[in-house]
């Protein structure tokens, strides 16, 4: 039965815009974005009045821990707080679960501990190990959004770390298949060196010395190196040291495929003020000094750090050795999932940045650079995952926390703002301290795998749209399961060649011609190039396309994507001069060039 909900509110907060609004929900999709009066009687209303709505966050780093070691937090305790914290997406580390993510089998045991248990939306991360380059593109397929690895030891045995040869073998396949690549950056050489020198294992500067910032300088300096060689996505996972921001830049300008983020624990405290013995503040890489931390800010705002995520990574309180107060014999992870948002806005707006800039840092751009679909932002088509907040409530934790163990180094922390209401794909799954009747949070999958478990006719639809060919899409349905993007487009390339003429001129049918206005949002994007044209040679295309169509019998077909309109304007002419036959193989080979962008931007995207 058909579920229509209207949100509104005198801020929502909207790419590009935020002030008063009704969010028109429909079956858990944001169907509209209207004026704040726009409601319609009857309706079921959400009426925030002059709280904040957001877009629900995306928080990609955080260990749930399940299966193996559900004592630490587990599916149902840490997406909990999840919901509590605004959080409606998660996306869970291959490891400290046990098995680790690193098999395609290790995969399963997860999403079947996972089942029925998460409050909300739940994605996972595969990991590398040495030795697991087989097993890459079988967890592709089976649906994670990419992979992690660590530099250092990461103190699970199961969960080993690589090396450089390890980094060499497995970066051709990721990049390969245009999947990503997450790394705990920092080099073990520098730690031992560090560590023979460490004082009285109580101390804070003690610890904070074992884990310099050449360790994580350094390792970031080669996975720039690698990424650049490879053509390769890596993300650096939480940044500690600031030192590392001048080569990230640099990289960053010269086109670099890398990108970075950072955890509230690292833009909120500081070594200066984390007393002897206060082993909640242990993480790996460290909480370092109050000059590193505004760096980070600073990076931040400037876009060199890309968001932000919590690495959540909570353990039973007896492996935080309070007793003893041992920095190296404590568990390194911070009980930050309930948090995030009001850490995070408590710092921001003291340094005079918007509740918008932490919308994009927790929400929007997470989403965009782990390709979650549907996420991250209050737009038409989006999964309606939205958050109403205070932002000028002051609390001080412990409130009720939702974590299964509650030691933290938030406990009294004085913070700004407070989650009211969180919204899951329409349904309230927590309002004012009291949660749904039952969890309602779905698994999410890489877009591969959400294309290979499609319905016969979802995926024809979505093969259709990628090439406009009836025969094609229907003989890529029936071809399915790919098992891996590679193969995806070796199939696609196959099976556009085994097509009659016939076939052929109903995909080119289905363009636009060059310079025409078009609905399709992949038309008008993969032909911006003619927006900015001059209206002479607009007028010229026209002539040329009408010409090119009288000759040959169908319109002229180009890969449009990143060309001007005089440079297309140029191939048409050139064309021209061709005879059908080779002008059939001509278009025959752009077409499955678009085909091929296409695919790849529905299952990277």
């Amino acid at each position: 039965m058909s579920r229509t909900l209207v949100v509104r509110g005198k801020h929502v907060i909207r790419p590009g815009s935020s002030g008063p609004a009704s969010i028109h929900i429909q079956d858990g999709v944001i169907m509209a974005i209207d004026k704040f009066d726009s409601a319609p009687a009857g309706i079921e209303l959400v009426d925030a009045g002059d709280d904040v709505v957001m877009p629900g966050l995306v928080d990609t780093h955080v260990h749930l821990n399940e299966p193996g070691r559900t004592e630490w937090e587990g599916f149902h305790f840490g997406t909990r707080a999840a919901a509590a914290g605004g959080v409606t997406t998660v996306i869970d580390m291959p490891l400290n679960s046990n098995p680790p993510t690193t098999t395609a089998d290790g995969l399963q045991a997860k999403l079947e501990a996972a089942r029925h248990q998460c409050w909300v939306d739940a994605g996972f991360w595969g990991g590398v190990v040495p030795g697991n380059g087989d097993q890459i593109e079988p967890l592709i397929a089976d649906g994670v959004f990419g992979f992690k690895c660590f530099l250092a030891p990461s103190g699970v045995d199961e969960f080993p770390e690589v090396t450089e040869p390890d980094l060499r073998e497995v970066l051709p396949v990721i990049a390969g298949n245009h999947s990503v690549l997450l790394v705990h950056a920092e080099l073990p050489g520098p730690i031992a060196a560090a560590r023979r020198a460490t004082g009285s294992p109580r101390s804070y500067e003690s610890y904070l010395s074992s884990r310099p910032r050449t360790a994580e300088n350094e390792a970031i300096e080669l996975l720039i190196r690698l990424s650049k060689e490879f053509a390769a996505r890596v993300h650096i996972v939480h940044l500690s040291s600031a030192d590392a921001i001048p080569a990230l830049r640099r990289a960053r300008s010269e086109g670099v495929p890398i990108t970075v983020e950072t955890c509230p624990h690292y833009l909120a405290f500081s070594a200066e003020e984390i007393p002897d013995g206060a082993t909640p503040f242990k993480c790996a890489p460290p909480i370092r000094e109050k000059e590193n931390r505004e760096r980070l800010w600073a990076a931040l705002a400037e876009g060199v750090i890309d968001f932000i995520t919590t690495d959540h990574s909570p353990c039973p309180e007896s492996m935080k050795r309070m007793e003893s107060g041992d920095f190296f014999q404590a568990w390194g992870g911070i009980t930050s999932l309930q948090f995030g948002l009001a850490s995070v806005w408590t710092e921001a707006q003291r340094r005079g940045y918007s509740l918008e800039q932490v919308v994009e840092w927790l929400a929007t751009r997470p989403a965009r650079v782990a390709g979650v679909p549907r996420k991250g932002a209050i737009v038409e088509g989006n999964d309606a995952d939205l958050v109403v907040f205070r932002p000028d409530a002051a609390v001080s934790w412990p409130q009720v926390l939702h974590h299964r163990h509650k030691l933290t180094p938030y406990d009294g922390r004085p913070l700004i703002g407070i989650v009211e209401r969180t919204i899951l794909r329409g349904t309230t799954i927590y309002d004012r301290g009291e949660f749904a009747v039952s969890p309602s949070g779905k698994i999410l999958y890489g877009l591969l795998n959400r294309l290979n478990k499609a319905s016969a006719d979802e995926a024809r639809s979505v093969f259709f749209r990628c090439c406009g060919s009836s025969k094609w899409a229907a003989l890529m349905e029936r071809r399915r399961p790919h098992s891996s993007l590679n193969e995806l487009l070796e199939q696609a390339e196959r099976t556009w060649n085994e097509l009659s003429v016939d076939d052929w001129l109903e995909a080119f049918r289905a363009h636009p011609q060059i310079g025409e206005s078009s609905t399709s949002k992949w038309s008008q994007e993969e032909q911006a190039g003619t927006r900015s044209a001059e209206a002479a040679v607009l007028k010229e295309l026209a002539e040329a396309n009408r010409r090119y169509c009288e000759q040959f019998g169908f319109i002229f077909i180009i890969c449009a994507s990143g060309k001007s309109g005089a440079e297309m304007l140029a191939a048409l002419r050139a064309r021209l001069n061709k005879d059908r036959e080779t002008e059939l193989r001509n278009a025959g080979e752009q077409q499955s060039l678009i085909t091929r962008l296409r695919l790849l931007k529905l299952v990277t995207s």
